[in-house]
């Protein structure tokens, strides 16, 4: 397996732990005391795709 598409495989898989775990901890979490499951699920699929995107796309290390 080439090194891109290892790198590729591993960024999919960390929007998809990122995505399931927003959903489940603040989408189902936050349910009863939003009142609307559907909104507080969107909301924690939302938080983890940002989660996962600043996961994927910081910055290692500094170039002078």
């Amino acid at each position: 397996m080439s090194k891109k598409k290892a790198k590729k495989n591993s960024e999919r898989g960390t929007y998809a732990l990122c995505i399931t775990t927003g959903l489940i901890l603040v989408g189902l979490g936050l349910g009863p005391l939003l009142g609307s499951v559907l909104a507080s699920s969107a909301i924690g699929v939302a938080i983890g795709g940002v989660a996962a995107y600043l996961i994927n796309n910081r910055k290692s290390g500094r170039k002078s």
